[in-house]
């Protein structure tokens, strides 16, 4: 099964040479040949650099020297696809051509940003997101957040002998297993950390009163009866700069990225003809 679905990824891995392949880099000449397919040769360093493009799954897949000879035989196969096609002069008819200059055009444009504005991105100092932290605390207000479990049935009854149970001493989260009809049953009826507006109202209103471990009575919602435990409280306040940092650094590296860009647009703009007529498309 397992020989099975390794063939399943190389067919995979295939395809995807079939539509992205290209010449390969010459041969050195002390570079063995491991495939010759019609007139082209396959050496033993352009099939490593075919094996380091794969997905990180079929990379570590083709460590194996089995999946290698495997992985060479689809390799030289998908080549001698290509040089067929080419004999048939697929590449020069007109919808492949387009799809080939589409593709050539976005490569270019991709390489050209990455080159133009990458290059003049500036790593965010300590000093530039602390600043930035300082100058934007309404960004990082925290609301007051309530980690609760909850057991949800349909009648007041049923929710009653519950709230009894646990009075007596019943475990909560083997109860939610048991008797809950919400899916958070799976997980002993644990809703995570919420806010006020993240629940409906008659529910979010007794979690909120509730202190750290301490049990409601059945609380009646439009989904049923639920008895609500609160597993522990977040006050309100202002998230640490240690939790937001990362987050902080990629918005200014996106701002300057942003900036950036439109200098450059505005550069070439600025350099070319750039004409629009926008009022040849109707409305």
């Amino acid at each position: 099964m397992k020989n099975c679905f390794s063939r399943i990824l190389l067919a995979t891995a295939l395809i995807t040479l079939i539509c992205t392949w290209a010449v390969l880099p010459l041969a050195a000449a002390d570079d063995p040949v491991v495939a010759e397919i019609g007139s082209e040769k396959l050496t033993l360093s352009q099939f490593h650099t075919e094996i380091k493009g794969l997905p990180p799954n079929l990379k570590q897949m083709a460590s194996d020297k089995k999946m290698q000879k495997e992985f060479l035989e689809q390799l030289a196969t998908s080549h001698l696809i290509y040089q067929e096609g080419i004999k048939q002069g697929i590449d020069k008819e007109p919808l492949v051509q387009s799809q080939i200059e589409d593709t050539t055009r976005k490569i270019v444009l991709a390489t050209l940003l990455q080159r133009e504005i990458e290059s003049r991105i500036k790593t965010p100092t300590e000093k530039d997101i602390e600043q930035y932290y300082q100058t934007h605390a309404d960004e990082f207000k925290q609301e007051k957040q309530v980690r609760a479990r909850h057991i949800l049935v349909e009648n007041e009854a049923t929710a009653k002998k519950i709230a009894a149970k646990l009075k007596d001493g019943a475990d909560f989260v083997a109860l939610a297993k048991e008797s809950s009809s919400c899916p958070s049953s799976a997980k002993g009826g644990d809703l995570g950390f919420f806010t006020h507006d993240r629940m409906v109202k008659e529910f979010a209103d007794v979690a909120f009163k509730l202190k750290k471990g301490e049990t409601s009575d059945p609380v009646k919602t439009k989904f049923g009866y639920h008895i609500i435990q609160v597993v522990d409280i977040k006050e309100s306040g202002v998230t640490p700069l240690a939790e937001v940092k990362t987050a902080i650094e990629n918005k200014l590296i996106q701002t300057q990225k942003s900036q950036v860009f439109q200098d450059y647009i505005a550069g070439l703009k600025k350099k070319s003809k750039f004409v629009l007529h926008p009022e040849l498309i109707g409305e």
